[in-house]
């Protein structure tokens, strides 16, 4: 057969109702990304104050003295920047911590 008959019959075949209507994609949605931390998305005034922290932080950019907001910041993105030894780890911060820490443990009993 010729490419031209080919092409002509493909051009002229009538297509059954079953693959007419068949989506060519499936459906997908995604989830409106929230910025901060996972455990206080759904903390009261939370927009109100990432859109401090984010003009606040503009406003650092333009003066050239920006600085990353751990209040911005995923869970992930914090642990994974403590991990690389890029945050305040003085004594004071570390002691702070411990007794968050602690505080958690005992009103989790």
């Amino acid at each position: 057969m010729s490419m031209r008959l080919i092409a002509s019959s493909a051009s002229r075949r009538v297509l059954s109702p079953a693959t007419r209507f068949t989506p060519s994609r499936t459906f997908g949605a995604t989830a409106a990304r929230q910025a901060g931390k996972e455990d206080a998305l759904h903390k009261e005034g939370r927009s109100e104050e990432i859109e401090h922290h984010k003009q606040d932080s503009l406003k650092k950019v333009k003066e050239g003295t920006a600085e990353w907001k751990d209040a911005l910041a995923s869970n992930s993105e914090s642990i994974v920047k403590a991990d690389r030894g890029e945050l305040d780890a003085s004594s004071e911060t570390i002691e702070k911590l411990q007794k968050e820490s602690e505080k958690i443990l005992k009103s989790q009993k």
